[in-house]
């Protein structure tokens, strides 16, 4: 019998490419015996926890995701084109020159049109990860959070199709067009909540995980441009916000990262890895943020696991 008392959240952040940690955390969480009852997602963190909450195992995610980036759809689609301009892998001169004049051609891109990457190329990525099933239909309790760029209101999904709000939460202003659902426009939910962690609490969870997966700080931030300027408030506006609302979290998981851009897919497959050791370190504190009956609970499966592997 499920128990019915204090409920424990997952607050999944957005980070674009970064959010593949999120399934290393989801590994660790499982692994443990740590219940969740309810995920909110933002953006990265929306699909990887739609995907999860409607009833795919962290690693029946990481085989699509494995299969997804090998595939000959993403071989061929903007999405990746535009991605490997922000790699730092070793280039030739030539790659080099190319990169350059292409990172220019999808920002001028932005100015004439919706977005940098056709609608079509990031709505297969969510049709291929995501069962057309509506929200209430997951398997575990689950919200994605977006932006109404009119109102600027945050706007969180509890019910619909789950396709449709998690392209809502994943709509990056720029890059990703806008999802129109009735008189709003909705834009990517990092906007107004970088981590959900209030949504998670507004939907009823007594303890809430949270986990972050911001690239690290620069050790020297450069300001020539008016691009620079542009781009460096965003930054700190953003961090200010993600600070302000991860007080209220329990406990925060924060992967480790690096500089990672967020459509870089370079270094995919070693954000998994990050995930799963950011979550066993955070295991004392999360143990210590779980009521009391939880932890009981847990041990109890652990020892039952641990005789059946005997």
């Amino acid at each position: 019998m499920k128990w019915t008392g204090k409920k424990v959240g997952l607050a999944l952040g957005g980070g674009g490419v970064r959010g593949f940690s999120h399934i290393g955390v989801l590994n660790v969480l499982e692994e443990e015996g740590i219940d969740i009852d309810l995920i909110v997602g933002t953006s990265a963190g929306a699909l990887i926890g739609g995907a999860y909450a409607s009833g795919q195992s962290p690693r029946e995610i990481q085989t699509k995701i494995n299969a997804y980036i090998c595939s000959p759809e993403f071989e061929a689609s903007t999405l990746k084109s535009v991605g490997m301009t922000f790699s730092p892998e070793n280039k030739s001169v030539f790659k080099k020159a190319q990169n350059f004049v292409m990172n220019r051609f999808w920002f001028v891109r932005a100015f004439f049109k919706p977005s940098m990457l056709p609608s079509g190329d990031f709505q297969s990525l969510i049709s291929y990860f995501l069962p057309e099933i509506d929200i209430h239909e997951t398997k575990i309790p689950f919200r994605a959070v977006s932006t109404d760029l009119i109102t600027g209101k945050k706007i969180v999904f509890s019910e619909g199709p789950l396709r449709q709000a998690v392209l809502a939460s994943c709509s990056v202003p720029g890059a990703v067009e806008p999802v129109h659902k009735g008189d709003w426009i909705l834009a990517d939910g990092g906007i107004t909540s970088v981590v959900p962690v209030h949504a998670t609490r507004e939907a009823g969870a007594d303890v809430v995980i949270a986990v972050m997966v911001d690239r690290d700080s620069p050790a020297s931030v450069s300001i020539e441009t008016g691009k620079d300027v542009l781009y460096r408030a965003g930054e700190i506006t953003t961090a200010t916000l993600e600070a302000a609302e991860l007080k209220d979290a329990d406990v925060i998981i924060h992967p480790q990262v690096g500089d990672l851009h967020w459509m870089d897919y370079s270094r995919a497959g070693d954000l998994i890895k990050a995930g799963e050791q950011a979550a066993r370190e955070s295991l004392a504190k999360i143990n210590a943020s779980l009521p009391l009956y939880r932890r009981i609970t847990r041990f109890a499966k652990r020892f039952v696991n641990m005789g059946r592997k005997r």
